[in-house]
């Protein structure tokens, strides 16, 4: 008597009896007579052959964080969890419709490198084999994209079994524009001569979201003038020329005024000032 002995996908995760592996068995059973003599007695041989079932496991999902006009690549393994060798159809989709592209991983470093294979086609996968592949697509450099997201699919299939079938899902998220300053420098007279003083005035506003920290601002003083001692201003308020524990500084040795700040904040706004002498040629 010959069967087919097939089992759930999920019976065979651990260690699957391969795909054509015959089980054959047999039962016996020994025992002795009242006239004294003794018997054994073996059952016909069952004969099963064990057939191919379709398993597949896609991992791990991912979260990437980018800029407009990059390139994102997710890495994923495959793992063939069936009893006989596979191939599987992998295709990945996006949320927003943008195209992405499938490739293996040839040296499995997790980078897409020029060597690496754009899957066009289903790939053969060995009973328990794990094969490495990378989820890519292009952001468009575009600025609106900035503080949004994307979910991005990937997808393998047995061609043995359609029904078997694993996916993955990442996530990408668009870095926000964040915290932008700008800077306008004026200047309180345009015709001056020599030993006039002029009063340049720095100002800085911070729009967008969140807060930009670590601020230095540095203005070089004007070829063909000198810098007035104790003139740094910040609001008004005055600042000394040495780095010291306020904001503002002068250094000499390379004609620089400074205004360090922790933080500034988005909306936050500032005018930094400071005096120089008109000198001769």
């Amino acid at each position: 008597m010959a069967l087919v002995l097939c089992a759930a996908p999920h019976e065979l995760h651990a260690q699957p009896t391969p795909a054509g592996t015959r089980i054959v068995n047999a039962a016996q059973v020994s025992y002795q007579s009242d006239n004294g003599l003794s018997f054994s007695v073996t059952s016909e041989t069952d004969s099963m052959t064990v057939g191919q079932v379709a398993g597949v496991d896609v991992d791990p999902p991912n979260v990437a964080v980018a800029d407009p006009g990059n390139t994102v690549t997710f890495a994923h393994t495959l793992t063939n969890l069936g009893n006989a060798v596979d191939s599987f159809a992998v295709a990945g989709q996006s949320r927003s419709g943008r195209p992405v592209r499938v490739y293996l991983d040839v040296n499995g470093d997790a980078v897409l490198d020029p060597g690496d294979a754009l899957l066009a086609a289903p790939v053969a996968v060995a009973m328990g084999e794990m094969i490495k592949l990378l989820l890519s697509t292009d952001v468009p450099a575009a600025a609106s994209l900035r503080g949004t997201s994307d979910t991005l699919q990937l997808v393998a299939t047995s061609r043995f079994d359609g029904g078997s079938a694993d996916s993955v899902t990442n996530v990408l998220q668009i870095r926000g524009a964040g915290v932008v300053v700008s800077l306008d420098k004026s200047v309180d007279r345009l015709d001056a001569t020599v030993g006039d003083i002029l009063t340049y005035t720095v100002r800085f506003t911070a729009t967008g979201g969140g807060t930009a920290t670590n601020f230095r601002l540095v203005d070089l003083i004007p070829t063909g003038t000198t810098y007035v001692p104790g003139t740094l201003r910040l609001d008004g308020v005055p600042l000394s020329d040495s780095p010291d524990g306020d904001a503002g500084s002068y250094t000499a040795a390379t004609a620089q005024v400074r205004l360090i700040l922790p933080s500034v904040a988005s909306g936050q706004t500032g005018a930094f000032a400071f005096q120089v002498r008109v000198v001769s040629p």
